[in-house]
């Protein structure tokens, strides 16, 4: 039985915090003693852009999934303790080819490949791309947990209902386990629109919705561009309170452990 946990972040559309919530969990996680591997999914190399990892020549998750290296000559460090990354780069913008030329069991080519590295994490955070069906097939074949961030607004809705789709396939063909944690709210202000499209998220009964929502914050966006987490950041920041807040939660969700929010 693998020791880690494998919590993908996904959702159908871009700019809803998807990456950002992927290193501040894993970052935050590592603050607190758990070995961490954050999985960048995603050819625009956000993830590992943001822990300054960019390196086109070096080797990163395309050739592993293309199965020319194993996958722990491509995990490097962050430079933060208990925390590695295995990056993506320019090159990852051929996976679905790639993986399309499989004639057998592609949807598992990410889940064999991280084999090998299970026991070496207690966490794999699997940041994932917002296209690109195959590659985001893998993650949810291989994922313990799913993890949706959504800005509150009616483009969320149909975005709800179209995960809601891909997972009862997920769950029919390759991944009958997979649970989700939780909707979250991203990029909140307490505007009527917002408000009122939150209230109604937490109303839903479709997919349980995580109590914590993370606020509009400006040290969030100034934590990219230092190539820190928000925990690294600004400790004092609203986006570092509700990220580890998330964290408690999630904490609870998968190990049973108590927070106070």
């Amino acid at each position: 039985m693998s020791n880690a946990k494998k919590i993908a972040i996904t959702y159908e559309k871009g700019g809803c915090g998807k990456t950002t919530t992927a290193v501040n969990v894993s970052a935050i996680l590592a603050e607190r003693g758990y070995r961490v591997l954050l999985v960048d999914l995603d050819k625009q190399a956000y993830a590992t852009n943001y822990y300054n990892c960019c390196n086109d020549e070096r080797p990163c998750v395309f050739e592993v999934m293309q199965g020319d290296i194993n996958c722990k000559q491509a995990i490097i460090p962050t430079g933060f303790k208990n925390l590695s990354i295995l990056p993506s780069c320019r090159r990852f913008k051929n996976i679905e080819t790639s993986l399309m030329m499989k004639t057998k069991r592609q949807e598992y080519t990410l889940k064999s490949v991280l084999e090998p590295v299970e026991n070496d994490f207690d966490y794999m955070i699997i940041d994932c791309p917002p296209s690109g069906d195959r590659v985001k097939e893998n993650a949810l074949t291989m994922a313990d947990f799913l993890i949706l961030p959504i800005i509150p607004d009616d483009f969320a809705v149909s975005g709800l209902i179209q995960i809601t789709q891909e997972l009862v396939e997920v769950k029919r063909f390759t991944n009958s386990s997979i649970e989700v944690l939780g909707v979250l709210i991203t990029q909140y202000e307490r505007t009527k629109n917002k408000m009122e499209y939150t209230k109604a998220f937490q109303s839903q009964t479709m997919l349980p919705v995580f109590k914590t929502i993370i606020r509009k914050n400006t040290a969030l966006s100034e934590a990219i561009n230092h190539h820190k987490p928000i925990n690294k950041y600004k400790k004092s920041s609203n986006g570092n309170k509700d990220y580890n807040s998330l964290v408690d939660e999630i904490l609870e969700k998968v190990e049973g452990k108590k927070y106070g929010y």
